[in-house]
């Protein structure tokens, strides 16, 4: 991805996009995906809008975190960048097929360290018995700091593995069983004694697989292929700081409209003899109260991630003249689910509002009340080859069908190579839709709170303690979104292949978009219209509460974030890999590769101006056109990579210079500059906007300062990147190896032609 490479460091992803392209990425090891599905490891995602973890560890609205897997194990990786098989389904921006090591291997010891990290890891293959099968076992512990100048943060990783494989008769399996241990820890900053931050992130994982192939060879069927795998995943996160600032009503109750006091089953009435509290009798011994301006807070959120996974196909071959068949069905399922404790606090020292959501309020919730969600697919493919004369049509195409949570989708994938040139020239393409279903961020979105204040003179020093009253309301809204749709991302390619000699020279050309992508964001729905009222002091009533009436009356907006298929991407470009083969004469092989990509991400909802007229309670809300900003990114990078043997002496050298030519980026605006409608304060109902009522006191205060910079691209000049790695065999048994990247330590810096005096540093590595 545009974000992955060291050359690019400084250019902003969307956020959105970043995480829907990682989310889209299918980690499958041994035929069984992992899943993060099932991950809720975040705070107040419908009132922020923001799925970030906490504490470390994969974010719910995004990917993996591959830390926890170990690559000493790893016999063979596949990357499927293009349109995979209908076989691996769950997916949007491709696929890692990873393979583990079985069978019988010798004790191998690995011992790694550099500035961030040290490692250690051990694996030994053995044999037990004729027909007995194999064991293969392994281990490692990691330990990194990102940034040596904060030693207090820290990540920590051990992991085991046992794999035992057999043959019985027609029957290969292998069935294994791992163990991860991750622990992300932010100590507490000795010279932070204004917050006392303190973070952590532990995640406890166990996984069993069992796959196997029995091969019949009848007929047509060749063979059928299972996998089975299960995951446990016990995850804690935690934060724990001094809150500033934090003046804040905060309710006990989950039940919309009801109104609670500071004490437990006060009621409070009004001069009219009006009870103003709506007390649920389940909720009685629960009050409202108004935080102090700093206090202690600690958090903790606990989940346990259960994922099942089978999937069966059968594979049929047959040969008629010059074609040959080979046609694969299949089905699998799969199901994700969390029952863990979720969000935990002390009820009286609640976690810290969120600042940009007037009046909202974050809620405990056990994960365990969230359904399973469960994915049922079926496949079918054929892939053909058809010789004619010297040269070979190879063709697959196939139907994928995906029902997850009464939400259905058919994708097709097609893919051919042809011989243009018999074994010396190929011309190759292909045209396929992949999808992502739903996780349960998305699918079971928790509720909004928000709190609102009636009365307050808490912590008055004018007012006894015990004639002390608050009086809050709390509303609560439910965020699901059920006409969500399955992402799918759309895929198109064409390319060739030139054999000369050794050589190999191979040219793609490669167009994507992405619809439907999730984000958690705010719509016309989403903001709701309420009817808010001040009350004040109407007769005191001395060693008790006073009576109250009703002093001011508003409507006033709350809104929050909701499940959506905002998201949009528009991947396009061309990629080049020239293999130049081993020129024997000096012993050195030449590979030369390198891509032109442009990226474009975009969210399809409208936005909205929230400002406020200056003190006022009451407010409009202006609606933006959709899609009025889009992210656009550019670049150009070749790599040459020469890799030299010296005999002799048990040298291999291999040296990386990498280029990027062009890295720039940009946004391109619609009409940012005025509304296309309007929520209005009086009804809470869309109304149409006209250019004529900007200056009306009404709606001017909506409208934001522009940068007249805004439209100006960043560009970064060439830069030159170059690596080196040095691997030296000592005996049979042991070897070294070294590396220095970025080893002239090239690290320019560039300044922001939109913000002149602002730099960036490139080639950080």
């Amino acid at each position: 991805s545009l974000g992955a490479n060291p050359l690019n460091q400084g250019v902003p992803v969307p956020t959105d996009a970043a995480n829907m392209n990682s989310m889209g990425t299918a980690i499958v090891i041994d035929g069984a995906p992992l899943s993060n599905n099932a991950n809720l490891q975040t705070l107040s995602p419908s009132i922020s809008g923001s799925g970030a973890s906490i504490g470390g560890g994969s974010s719910p609205n995004s990917g993996l975190d591959i830390r926890s897997i170990s690559t000493d194990n790893i016999e063979s990786v596949e990357v499927i960048r293009g349109i995979p098989s209908v076989e691996h389904g769950d997916l949007t921006s491709g696929a890692v097929i990873i393979k583990s090591k079985a069978g019988r291997e010798p004790l191998t010891i690995r011992l790694k360290t550099d500035p961030s990290i040290y490692q250690a890891s051990v694996s030994k293959g053995m044999s037990l018995g004729k027909e007995r099968g194999n064991l293969n076992v392994s281990g490692d512990y990691a330990h990194s700091i990102k940034d040596a100048k904060e030693s207090y943060a820290y990540y920590q990783r051990a992991t085991a593995r046992a794999m035992y494989s057999n043959r019985f008769n027609k029957l290969s399996s292998n069935t294994s069983f791992d163990f991860s241990l991750g622990k992300d820890t932010r100590e507490r900053n000795p010279d932070d004694e204004r917050s006392q931050l303190e973070t952590g992130a532990r995640d406890i994982g166990l996984r069993f697989n069992t796959n196997g192939t029995w091969n019949i060879r009848k007929g047509w069927l060749s063979n059928v292929k299972y996998t089975l795998s299960g995951s446990y995943r016990d995850k804690h996160s935690y934060q724990k700081e001094l809150l500033g600032n934090a003046f804040a009503a905060y309710s006990m109750s989950r039940t919309d409209g009801a109104v609670l006091s500071n004490r437990p089953g006060q009621k409070v009435y009004d001069n009219e003899g009006g009870e103003l509290t709506n007390i649920p009798a389940s909720e009685a011994n629960l009050i409202a109260t108004y935080l102090p301006n700093e206090y202690f807070s600690r958090y903790d959120i606990y989940g346990q991630e259960v994922n099942l996974f089978a999937n069966l196909n059968a594979t049929f071959t047959k040969t008629l003249g010059a074609v040959n068949n080979r046609i694969l069905v299949g089905a699998n399922f799969r199901s994700d689910g969390n029952l863990g404790d979720g969000k935990v606090y002390d009820p009286y020292n609640p976690p810290y509002r969120v600042l940009s959501s007037e009046n909202s309020s974050p809620r405990s919730r056990k994960y365990s009340s969230i359904p399973f969600i469960n994915q049922l697919s079926l496949y079918a493919e054929e892939n053909l080859t058809w010789s004619i004369g010297e040269r070979e049509l190879l063709a697959q195409a196939g139907l994928r069908y995906d029902l997850v949570n009464s939400k259905s989708l058919v994708t097709p994938r097609t893919n051919f190579s042809f011989d243009i040139l018999p074994r010396k020239l190929w011309l190759r393409g292909g045209f396929g839709v992949t999808a992502k279903a739903p996780t349960a961020l998305y699918l079971y979105p928790e509720n909004a709170y928000f709190d609102l204040v009636h009365f307050n003179s808490l912590n008055s020093a004018s007012v006894p303690e015990n004639e002390q009253l608050l009086l809050a309301s709390t509303r609560v809204f439910d965020t699901r979104n059920s006409e969500l749709k399955m992402a799918a991302n759309q895929k198109a390619e064409i390319g060739i292949d030139l054999m000369i000699n050794r050589m190999r020279f191979s040219v793609t050309a490669y167009n994507e978009q992405l619809k439907n992508g999730y984000n958690l964001a705010t719509t016309i729905d989403s903001y709701h219209l309420m009817d808010y009222i001040i009350y004040e002091e109407a007769a005191q009533n001395p060693g008790a509460i006073p009576t109250l009436q009703e002093k001011e009356r508003h409507n006033i907006f709350v809104s929050h974030a909701t499940p959506t298929n905002n998201g949009r991407s528009h991947n396009r470009g061309v990629e080049f890999d020239f293999d130049f083969g081993r020129i024997h004469a000096i012993r050195t092989s030449f590979v030369l590769n390198g891509a032109y990509m442009r990226s474009t991400d975009w969210s399809d909802g409208h936005s909205f101006s929230n400002r406020k007229n200056l003190n006022e309670l009451e407010r409009n809300v202006g609606i933006y056109e959709k899609g009025m900003e889009k992210y656009e990114r550019e670049r150009l990078t070749t790599t040459l990579r020469a890799t030299h043997n010296i005999p002799s002496i048990g040298f291999v050298l291999t040296t990386t210079a990498q280029v990027s030519w062009m890295n720039k980026y940009w946004t391109s605006y619609g009409n940012d500059t005025t509304f296309v409608s309007y929520i209005s304060r009086e009804d809470g109902s869309v109304k149409p906007f006209d250019d004529s009522m900007k200056d009306d006191p009404e709606f001017a205060y909506l409208f934001e300062t522009r940068s007249p910079t805004r439209f100006i691209a960043e560009s970064y000049f060439p830069v030159l990147l170059i690596n080196f790695h040095l691997t030296k065999e000592i005996g049979e048994n042991l070897k070294a190896s070294f590396y220095a990247n970025n080893m002239f330590n090239s690290r320019p810096l560039y300044e922001s032609k939109r913000t002149p005096g602002s730099f960036t540093r490139l080639n950080i590595p």
